[in-house]
């Protein structure tokens, strides 16, 4: 059932290296002062406009990337006393990235940046310019293309910073919109400043948010700014009030940020139109803690509605999918006319995973004619260069590889679909073959292999996290149970002295199985704090009850022992090697 990925890999180490492309040293060795094309020049442009009196208008977006990017500038902005107006997009009325009618209402002769967006937003740009504003352009996401000719075309900016469109402008191409406006907030500060923490854990927050590739600088921003986000120092009143409200004050891991704080930062912009502003005033609130706590449950309660949103829909969709028989279509397209717009991304990334093929999902837009969707992909298909190749029919696209919005009038939706599947048509489903694993380790090896798993994290995009097959683990009563199941039933927690194993839907099937004491776990491994002490965790991806341990044969002994001690000397080589 269970089949190893590379029978070749035998620690962390080599599978990290083989994941990232990258060997051990330009991974934990890095102190690169990696370049962007224009920051200093871009610094400068905000000087001059701080001493000029000129308004700064921020321009931002309404996910977690674009709001932290906005706070990071504000703040920069805010220690060198400039006059700013910050202003995200209203997702329902407005939708995605700066719009000509947002530049109608500022002042004529001020000054403009964007930051997570703007790449595509040539009239409202041009708007801009003919207003007589200078604009800086700061984003991440591609470029639209000539219809004609397939080349790209850019806003008529003073300035465009953005790695990932502009060819050969940076060392790394992987930052998100908070990671450059992070680099510009240091160019316009310096080093030393003693806002930095603050701004790099807003970077770090969005980075794991935004799904770039934690490899590169990326990789750095995360790591240390997940250790500065638990000081004084590294958050603001509204950050730490927020943190506190989902116990993660005193630890945070890349996996609590992608999966408890992301998502209560991205929840009031996916249930209100202007709810990504509540967000920002949170993140940049100084003030009172009892205000920064009341802020932060709203949010709570937000994120409490928007996931019950997200869990229905999604089984609606499902089962749309099936009826249909639309399940082993490459790509999925499906269009719910009544699904809440802000929870299209979320349910769309969600039947990517579900049906292992990229799904683009539709609702009905403020026009009747017109239907608004979001697309996730799957696999290595590139979602906008395929757009980017099936563009006739749509009104309005953009996005990266990974995930696109669109819309298009509701008369060309089975052209679109079928084209989509032209294009697709050699592309196969990545079918489940066995259930793939990197490393066999036993119980004795959790110690070794948990510092690994420390000293290579972050885990995410690029650097995906080592997934275990964890042979004949004995769980041990805490208190009066080796078990207990969580959130009402669907999850377990299975309990042993060297980690705490995790099935957050498993509960169901650890009780069919008899619940077992003696178990085969595959799953990746983590860190959990609670209450003072950090705790081994795997997080169950498959779960097989197994005999007890008991009549092993010396073979058997004498091989579990010659690979622990291969891996524990690998293991030892790195660390004189690299620190």
């Amino acid at each position: 059932m269970f089949q190893v990925k590379d029978p070749r890999l035998r620690t962390v180490e080599e599978v990290v290296c083989a994941n990232t492309g990258m060997t051990a040293e330009e991974l934990l060795g890095d102190r690169k002062d990696y370049r962007i094309d224009g920051l200093s020049t871009a610094a400068a442009m905000l000087k001059k406009a701080v001493r000029k009196g000129q308004i700064i208008y921020i321009a931002g977006d309404y996910d977690v990337d674009g709001i932290l990017a906005t706070a990071i500038l504000a703040l920069a902005l805010k220690a060198l006393n400039a006059s700013m107006v910050l202003r995200l997009p209203k997702r329902f009325t407005e939708g995605y990235g700066l719009k000509r009618e947002m530049v109608d209402r500022f002042q004529d002769g001020q000054f403009l940046i964007t930051v997570d967006n703007g790449i595509s937003a040539l009239d409202a740009v041009r708007c801009a310019r003919e207003k007589g504003m200078e604009v800086i352009v700061t984003d991440h996401h591609l470029p639209v293309k000539d219809e004609q000719t397939g080349e790209a075309r850019y806003p008529e900016a003073n300035l465009i910073m953005n790695p990932n469109a502009v060819p050969d402008s940076a060392d790394f191409t992987g930052y998100c919109g908070a990671g450059i406006a992070f680099k510009l907030a240091v160019e316009l500060l310096g080093t030393g400043h003693s806002l930095i923490s603050r701004l790099l854990s807003f970077a770090a927050i969005a980075t794991v948010a935004d799904s770039v590739p934690l490899t590169g600088e990326n990789r750095r921003i995360v790591k240390e700014g997940l250790k500065v986000m638990v000081t004084r120092e590294g958050t603001t009143q509204g950050l730490y009030a927020l943190l506190c409200a989902l116990g993660l004050e005193a630890y945070v891991t890349a996996e609590t940020v992608g999966f408890k704080l992301a998502p209560v930062i991205n929840a009031p912009g996916r249930l209100k139109d202007n709810g990504s502003m509540e967000v920002l005033k949170l993140v940049l609130y100084d003030g009172p803690y009892s205000e920064a706590k009341c802020m932060a449950e709203r949010l709570l309660e937000d994120n409490r509605e928007r996931k019950e949103l997200s869990d229905r829909w999604t089984e609606r969709v499902r089962e749309t999918i099936i009826e249909r028989n639309m399940s082993g279509h490459v790509p999925i397209v499906v269009y719910e006319p009544d699904i809440p717009e802000g929870v299209i991304g979320i349910v769309a990334g969600r039947v990517a995973e579900a049906f292992r093929s990229p799904c683009i999902l539709f609702g009905q837009s403020a026009r009747p004619e017109v239907l608004k969707g979001s697309g996730r992909s799957y696999g290595d298909i590139h979602l906008k260069n395929l757009l980017d190749e099936n563009r006739t029919d749509l009104i309005q696209y953009g996005g990266h590889g990974a995930a696109v919005g669109l819309s298009l009038e509701q008369k060309n939706l089975e052209t679109f679909r079928l084209s989509l599947m032209k294009t697709l048509s050699g592309k196969k489903r990545r079918e489940a073959c066995g259930d793939m694993y990197d490393l066999k380790i036993h119980e004795n090896d959790i110690g070794q292999v948990m510092e690994d798993i420390m000293a290579f994290g972050p885990y995410g995009e690029g650097n995906p996290a080592p997934v275990f097959l964890l042979e004949n683990l004995t769980l041990s009563p805490v208190g009066q149970a080796y078990y207990r199941y969580l959130q009402d039933g669907k999850g377990v927690k299975l309990l042993s002295p060297r980690l705490e194993a995790v099935s957050f839907g498993g509960g169901k099937e650890y009780q069919a199985m008899g619940t077992p004491r003696h178990v085969t776990l595959l799953g990746t491994l983590t860190t959990n704090y609670y209450m003072g002490k950090v705790q081994n965790q795997m997080e169950i991806r498959k779960m097989l009850p197994c005999r007890a341990k008991r009549g092993r044969s010396p073979l058997l002994c004498a091989l579990e022992a010659e690979a622990k001690g291969r891996y524990v000397q690998s293991s030892q080589i790195r660390k004189e090697s690299y620190g």
